[in-house]
């Protein structure tokens, strides 16, 4: 009987939570981060103020909390033996980061570091760092099996990854697709890596 009970309220709370974190993500890519305000956050999904604060003490906290939801999954890839195809994985989860109302959401925070800089930093801190651990250990596994040298485990091929999914997003309004993201591995982050090794 008590554990019958339990369950509803249990669904209750997390059908609660999807709802307190999409209208985070919503409000965020309408307003920006300095005009949202947990009032209108908890507004717009139809809860209580107080239950909000009760599950996220600020603001900042919602938000990362938020991302970290909408956005795929982070766990470490397969190890299929190849570095390019390790890193085709990663580029394809960074691609998907990039659509629909995350993707928004993610410009739309990055482009508060000067008025907002600690939500910028937690977003950094939280939700960009963790994936450029996998990319470099990625490059790890494959200086260990001795795919490139141990000279090419470096920052710089993230970076150039990044910048250049970031840059197709700008300029198109969308996320690489599957052919220009092969591109992207094969003319300039491959050749990065392997040049020392021709």
């Amino acid at each position: 009987m008590t554990d019958t009970s339990a369950r509803p309220k249990r669904r209750g709370r997390e059908v609660l939570f999807q709802a307190v974190r999409r209208a985070m993500l919503d409000e965020l890519a309408e307003r920006g981060y300095g005009e949202v305000s947990i009032e209108g956050v908890a507004a717009r999904a139809g809860a209580a103020k107080t239950s909000v604060y009760r599950h996220w003490g600020t603001k900042e906290d919602l938000v990362v909390d938020a991302l970290r939801h909408a956005l795929p999954v982070l766990d470490q890839p397969a190890d299929t033996g190849h570095v390019r195809e390790d890193l085709l994985v990663l580029l394809r989860r960074m691609s998907a980061s990039l659509d629909g109302l995350t993707g928004q959401v993610l410009l739309t925070v990055a482009g508060e570091r000067r008025r907002h800089p600690e939500i910028a930093e937690a977003v950094v801190d939280e939700i960009v760092r963790p994936r450029r651990r996998l990319f470099l250990a990625a490059l790890e596994r494959a200086a260990e099996r001795g795919q490139i040298s141990g000279a090419a485990v470096t920052s710089l091929p993230i970076e150039v990854a990044s910048g250049l999914m970031l840059q197709h997003y700008l300029h198109t309004g969308t996320p690489p697709g599957e052919e220009r993201i092969q591109e992207f591995l094969d003319q300039a982050i491959m050749p990065l890596l392997t040049h020392d090794r021709a």
